[in-house]
């Protein structure tokens, strides 16, 4: 398999065939591809043999040396944001035996066992006594129901953005209340004016899932499915969309705000974009009459394959496989699912098991990416609630290296 072909070649390097840089990393073949996906490696055409790749030994010690530096003191902590270096403890979710779970809940067990994303708002945010959802719903205002006209016709992350900004001024106001009832119930609030966000719609005192069936109006025995993709993706450990709501909220920003700065993730890659990525590539692919061989041709431009491969979970993420088991109940892969595994290995993410559903129900095409993002909100809120509550101020400095 090619990758990225035509890339120049570094100087005082020896090339070496996939099966010589997989065994000088020490990884398999799979491994190694994936490496170039993610530009951490270069695949230079073989002029000889053109059906193969050649890699910089270069590169590979470049490679090998990072991963086994074992840096302490401030040399440990150069390069931690960019390097996925950063560590945070957090009681809210983390991946358990290569299964993710909510406060040592399997996230797949919840789905299955009829959880609805309101009962894990409930789980994460531990109001104890007090439940978030207690009493109406918010009302957003005349200025609120304009701004959603006015945005109707932009992309979904400004316009949600916008809308999120408009709102926050019949919420609750920048200072935060007491952790007791008066917060629950502005949490309750905010996730709800949330969707009515996403949606356009005046919050509602329906469970989220019954809503997006409605507003998409799909078929008939849709709202379960709806449910457990929600509860799937409701939160995800520590990265830097999470990282976002804590920040902020850890210097005093309201719960407003602290949402704000995460949901504007919304349209980056590796997160709400992905699923337009997703989008793209199944478009692309199934177009052609024979998949398998559009992929490989994929792969052979060294382009990546979104909704694949997710770094955490090497042997597939357990979301999309529920997903998944959603969409073909007899459990047969779906065509580009069994092509990238015969191809690759790589098994599907999340993004890839939300927009087959999506697919499946016949909802708008910018549907998994609300199906994704509009639950994380959730998640949002847990983050700057856990961190709030922890009374740690977070801080991040630079290290001076210009003229």
């Amino acid at each position: 398999m090619k990758r990225r072909a035509g890339l120049s070649r570094p100087h005082s390097t020896e090339l070496l065939s996939a099966d010589e840089a997989a065994s000088r990393l020490g990884v398999s073949k799979a491994t190694l591809y994936a490496y170039v996906s993610r530009n951490q490696l270069s695949a230079l055409a073989d002029l000889a043999d053109p059906r193969a790749s050649r890699y910089s030994s270069f590169e590979i010690d470049q490679l090998v040396q990072r991963r086994r530096q074992g840096r302490r003191g401030e040399q440990q902590i150069t390069g931690a944001l960019t390097q996925g270096l950063q560590v945070l403890d957090s009681a809210l979710s983390g991946i358990v035996d290569g299964q993710p779970v909510y406060r040592g809940r399997p996230a797949a067990e919840l789905a299955r066992d009829g959880a609805s994303l309101e009962d894990v708002a409930r789980l994460l945010w531990q109001f104890e006594s007090h439940d978030p959802f207690d009493g109406a719903p918010p009302v957003l205002g005349d200025a609120w129901s304009a701004s959603v006209l006015a945005t109707a016709s932009w992309p979904l992350a400004e316009r949600t953005l916008a809308r999120w900004a408009m709102a926050q001024g019949s919420l609750h106001g920048p200072a935060w209340l007491p952790d007791g009832e008066a917060l629950a119930r502005a949490c309750g609030q905010h996730l709800r004016a949330a969707l009515g966000c996403f949606l356009g719609e005046a919050p509602s005192m329906q469970p989220a899932h019954v809503q997006l069936v409605a507003h998409w109006r799909l078929p008939q025995g849709s709202a379960d499915l709806m449910r457990q993709a929600l509860v799937l993706s409701a939160e995800h450990e520590m990265n830097l969309i999470a990282l976002a709501a804590r920040q902020l909220s850890s210097v005093g920003a309201s719960l407003g705000a602290s949402v704000m700065g995460s949901l504007c993730y919304l349209g980056a890659a590796f997160n709400g974009g992905d699923s337009a990525c997703v989008e793209a590539l199944w478009d692309e692919v199934m177009a052609q009459p024979d998949p398998e061989a559009a992929l490989a041709a994929r792969l052979d431009r060294g382009e990546a394959l979104p909704g694949f491969d997710h770094l955490y979970y090497p042997a597939g993420d357990p979301r999309a496989l529920a997903l998944l088991a959603l969409v073909e109940p007899s459990g047969a892969p779906l065509p580009m699912v069994a092509a990238v595994d015969r191809l690759t290995g790589w098994k599907p993410s999340l993004d890839f098991g939300l927009v087959a559903l999506r697919r499946a129900l016949g909802a708008p095409r910018e549907a998994s990416t609300v199906m994704l993002m509009a639950p994380r909100c959730v998640g949002f809120i847990a983050h700057a609630l856990e961190q709030r509550r922890s009374g740690d101020r977070m801080w991040v400095r630079s290290r001076y290296v210009g003229p």
